[in-house]
Formats: C-alpha cells, structure tokens, sequence
C-alpha cells in the first residue's frame, strides 16, 4: 500500500495554479520532496471525493494552503481545508499557510484558523523558492528525528567509521562563525563531495538530501545571500547523508 506520511498534499483555487502553484511545485520536485499533486494523481472520471478529499488532503502528512481571495471562493478548495483543519486539531497533518495577494486583516473567519501558524506572505513578485526552503528544512528536520543522529554534533561525537577529511572538515565548520555563511556553506558542500564520491555509498544515496545539495550549487555556485534557514536544511541535508553512509559502512561489515 502506498505511504501518504510523507507526501505534500497542496491545496488552492484552480485560478492561481500558473501565477503561483506550478512555481512551487517545480521547485518542490527539484528538491526531491514527494508533491501530490492534482495534475499528476487525477485523471478524467477519477472521482474527485475520493481523489482530491480523502486520498489527499485525508491522507498526506503534510499540506501546503495557498489562500488567496480566489480560494475564499472556491467550493473545491474550500471543502480540501476543511479537511485539513480537523487534521490539524487532531496533530496528524504539518500544514504550511501560504498568504497569496491577500493581507492577513481579510482573511474571513473561517480561515481565521491558518493564522495561528506561522506563515509566508507573497504577491506575483514575491518568488516562491524561499516558501520551499521552509517546507523542506521541516521535511528534512522530521526526517531526521527516525535517524541515530539527529545533528552534526551527534555525528561528529559518533560517526566512529567516517573518513578522516570528513572529520576533519566537520570540526573545523564548527569552529566557524554563523555569519560567515559562505564559508560554512563551502564546507558543507566539499563533505557532500567527499561522501557522495565514496564506492560503497553509491547505492545509499537519498534522494532529497542530494537534490539539496546539487539545486543549490547549480542556482548559486554557493554563493549565498544570508538565510540561515538555507544553512540548516544543508546540515539537515549532510545529515542524512551520512546517516545512510554510516548505515552503509555498518551493512558492508555484516
């Protein structure tokens, strides 16, 4: 049976699909990040209750609300956030509001709800690739918590079977200070090389931690503007890596 745990179920009106929610959607996919979506789960004379109500929104472990004032007026989506509300009262589903050409102060009250969540606030101009930063560094973070180690601290005081440069270049990150973010960035980058070039890792590799990786060095050859929220779901990221390189050392001694 497919696992829904740990797929993004996206939420909106049919009418801001191409000014916002393909955007999100391309970024979501290059990060690695499981995205259900309309377009890529239904079919004509798929039964959209069945479909859209209770296999999506009912099932996802996480949702992406993107309310504007063309959601306010949807029926379909009006119906999807019901659903999501009740999940999110019963601690079952992560949701990430996302406030589109629309100001919190009109927001009707029976979303009045989504504002007790942090959210984003964007217009046409705004850029979408900051919201999937957010929603992937709570992907990563969750992930993490399956994990033995669930910090580069943890790992660097019990990845006993680690390369030598790559406990080496672990220290000294450490040592760095958060504003200097290029460098940190740099180094977390040259101990993605170093793993991910290893022989017995080459079967191991996961998916959103690599795409992470790779997206970020192609957009910006790691040179950062300063997000502190991009240089944790980069540790985030290296360490699920070498969670599964340690995992793969422990497997090849069996």
């Amino acid at each position: 049976m497919e696992s829904f745990y740990n797929k993004l179920f996206i939420s909106f009106s049919a009418k801001d699909r191409y000014d916002i929610v393909q955007p999100l959607v391309y970024h979501l996919k290059n990060y690695g990040i499981n995205v259900w979506y309309d377009r890529y789960e239904m079919v004509m004379g798929d039964n959209r209750l069945n479909k859209n109500i209770e296999e999506g929104a009912g099932k996802c472990g996480y949702a992406l609300i993107i309310l504007s004032h063309n959601t306010i007026n949807s029926l379909c989506a009006t119906e999807e956030i019901k659903v999501l509300e009740s999940r999110y009262y019963k601690n079952n589903i992560v949701i990430f509001p996302v406030l589109y050409e629309i100001k919190p102060c009109d927001i009707p009250p029976q979303f009045a709800w989504i504002k007790e969540m942090i959210f984003k606030e964007v217009n046409r101009s705004s850029g979408t690739l900051e919201i999937c930063n957010h929603i992937a560094c709570k992907i990563t973070h969750d992930m993490l918590c399956n994990c033995q180690y669930k910090s580069l601290k943890e790992v660097i005081d019990g990845g006993t079977h680690l390369p030598k440069a790559v406990k080496i270049l672990l220290h000294k990150y450490t040592k760095i200070d958060n504003a200097n973010l290029n460098s940190k960035v740099t180094l977390l980058y040259a101990i993605y090389i170093i793993i991910t070039e290893s022989n017995n890792f080459v079967n191991h590799l996961s998916e959103i931690p690599t795409k992470v990786f790779e997206r970020l060095f192609e957009e910006t050859l790691l040179n950062l503007s300063v997000d502190y929220r991009e240089l944790w779901l980069l540790e985030n990221s290296l360490c699920l890596l070498l969670e599964c390189y340690l995992r793969s050392c422990t497997e090849s001694k069996i």
